[in-house]
């Protein structure tokens, strides 16, 4: 009865709706380091999947069935580095859905099988949406110091479940189309859950990720 009952939790876990195609081209605002020295470091902003080909929206979640959805964002300097700044890019969500709060999390992605692995925060982050407007919200996370290794991480946001426990919950994250199959999915926080069938394009060789945008700080190389 509790595995039928966990089936029907995860089915329900996500609706997606798909809206008329728009012609703008979003991209990450550009923002300056605050607390991090620039004669040490060197900005670098992250935009996999931001190319909005297609009005896409996640448009609701169960937030009961634990379900979690990440970017996987490929580190192109090579060297580690860490992270300053997460922007999700939220829809418009509706008025009758309650508006749940939102866990970051940011993994490890293996090598081999390309799927997350261990987390790299040690402490819960936790985003509050405030408004059912679409745009696009900065979270800073420099206090938690999370590496962003050479060889990438997934950043994930997650659901949490309500006081009513609500089937139903937004905010609404905005997807798009795109040319590298970059978002995976799991529930249950079941590390052996995670998959990258996140889909609903119907184009050969395009698919379907989150919109999330990431600013990492790499330590500059020293002069000798």
């Amino acid at each position: 009865m509790n595995k039928i009952f966990l089936i029907l939790l995860f089915l329900h876990s996500a609706v997606c709706y798909t809206q008329e195609a728009e012609c703008d081209t979003l991209s990450a605002t550009n923002i300056e380091a605050v607390t991090i020295n620039s004669k040490d470091y060197e900005k670098i902003e992250y935009s996999y999947g931001l190319k909005q080909e297609i009005n896409f929206k996640l448009a609701t979640v169960n937030p009961n069935a634990e379900y979690e959805l990440g970017l996987i964002f490929k580190n192109t300097s090579g060297k580690n580095g860490r992270i300053s700044n997460v922007i999700l890019f939220l829809h418009k969500s509706a008025k009758n859905l309650p508006l749940a709060n939102l866990e970051l999390n940011f993994y490890i992605v293996d090598s081999l099988t390309g799927k997350p692995l261990e987390k790299l925060n040690t402490e819960q982050i936790i985003f509050t949406p405030t408004s059912r407007k679409k745009g696009s919200f900065k979270i800073n996370v420099e206090r938690f110091n999370i590496l962003f290794p050479a060889e990438g991480a997934l950043v994930s946001i997650k659901w949490l479940p309500t006081e009513k426990h609500d089937m139903q919950v937004g905010p609404a994250i905005r997807l798009t189309n795109y040319k590298d199959r970059l978002t995976y999915t799991r529930y249950n926080n079941d590390p052996t859950k995670w998959g990258n069938n996140f889909n609903f394009s119907k184009k050969p060789g395009i698919y379907t990720n989150a919109m999330i945008g990431l600013e990492v700080y790499i330590k500059r190389r020293t002069v000798d």
